[in-house]
């Protein structure tokens, strides 16, 4: 073989020898050998996305809005304007509704500020036997009636609460409540229910022989509580996040100064948290 083939020959295994390094060098990200380390070569890498871009850190504060149900449940009892009778032991079903601010300390603890309306009504209802006058002023004993009474309490609450994250979306959290009274009324409500009779007085449908209704006589402006209860993130999107919690609110107040009437609740709440 001649010495210019020798030199061809040569020259094509020094390119190939090349190309295989180099292409050793752009798939591993690693130096070709030891020798290159210790000449001070830096070989070269790939570009890749840095870490935050592929495995985000999760966000640490959010906000959204909440809505549920109240089952509440009177405990004592009020003399009413009306008929001067008792209202016991009443219970109910009110709306609530509210928005909710949080933020993650940890992985593990959080902190949330929920303003929420409650509403606490409750209904009480008994029948009683007492004379009934009909429309000729005869009178008649023992006639069958029943009383309905409702009370519609609304409170505007403040709720810190502590969030304990000890397993995937699952969370406990407790805390205080301060509430500020909206609205405290009263209405009574008077039924003949004694088939006996045939109904012609009042309202023929439902049956009403009286009807009244005003304002909760020394209803305390102030509310507090306190409330502990469970929840669950799920995750609808990226950044969005909705939770579905039940809790129960025990009174520290009463609802009126001169009884021993007060109220609690199991709260049954939906919260749209939207990561920031």
């Amino acid at each position: 073989m001649t010495f210019s083939r020798h030199l061809c020959l040569a020259m094509l295994l020094v390119f190939l020898a090349g190309s295989a390094v180099t292409q050793a060098q752009y798939r591993g990200g690693q130096p070709a050998s030891q020798s290159t380390m210790r000449s001070g070569a830096v070989a070269a890498s790939p570009l890749a996305p840095p870490p935050s871009v592929l495995h985000p850190a999760p966000s640490r504060w959010w906000i959204g809005p909440q809505a549920g149900a109240n089952l509440n449940s009177h405990d004592g009892d009020f003399v009413t304007d009306f008929c001067e009778c008792a209202f016991e032991d009443g219970s109910g079903t009110g709306l609530a509704i509210g928005i909710e601010a949080g933020h993650f300390l940890s992985n593990s603890i959080a902190v949330a500020l929920k303003l929420v309306y409650n509403d606490l009504r409750a209904d009480y209802s008994y029948q009683l036997l007492q004379d009934g006058l009909l429309p000729d002023n005869t009178v008649v004993e023992d006639v069958l009636f029943e009383r309905q009474n409702t009370v519609v309490l609304g409170y505007l609450m403040i709720h810190p609460v502590i969030q304990l994250h000890p397993i995937g979306g699952f969370y406990l959290f407790g805390g205080p409540a301060i509430g500020f009274n909206m609205s405290a009324t009263q209405d009574y409500t008077l039924l003949v229910v004694d088939e006996r009779f045939a109904f012609d007085v009042g309202d023929p449908e439902s049956r009403e022989v009286l009807k009244d209704s005003g304002d909760l006589p020394g209803a305390n402006g102030i509310r507090a509580d306190l409330r502990f209860g469970a929840g669950y993130n799920l995750r609808l999107s990226r950044s969005i996040l909705f939770a579905p919690e039940i809790s129960y609110g025990y009174p520290l107040t009463n609802i009126s100064d001169d009884d021993n009437w007060s109220a609690s609740a199991i709260h049954v709440i939906g919260v749209f948290k939207f990561e920031l």
